[in-house]
Parts: structure tokens; sequence; C-alpha cells
């Protein structure tokens, strides 16, 4: 699932919360930075990649 352009920022390891529920799901941390897109860990344990400006990012 991880691309090879990932980019070392200091959102990685941040909550965050989805905008639009992943099977009823919002809350999860960021496990990866890639410009434009995320990969978001939830709390059941599914990472999905979502675009930046669909995910809350608590700093």
């Amino acid at each position: 699932m991880y691309y090879e352009d990932e980019q070392d920022t200091d959102i990685i390891g941040c909550l965050c919360t989805l905008l639009t529920p992943y099977k009823g799901h919002t809350e999860g941390e960021v496990m990866g930075d890639y410009g434009n897109e995320i990969v978001v860990r939830l709390t059941n344990g599914k990472e999905v990649v979502e675009y930046r400006d669909e995910v809350l990012i608590y700093d």
C-alpha cells in the first residue's frame, strides 16, 4: 500500500479524524505522508489512504 515517495514530516504519529467514516470508523493515527495523500491506521487496525483535505490532523 505504501508509495516510494513518502515524506518525513511531523504529522506522522499524530491522531486524526476522517471527515467521511470508513465502515463506521473515523478515529486513527497518521502512518505515512505522501504529499496530497496520507496513510491513516484506524482504531480497528485497518490502514486507509485518504486525501489530506479529507482528514483532520491533531498535533
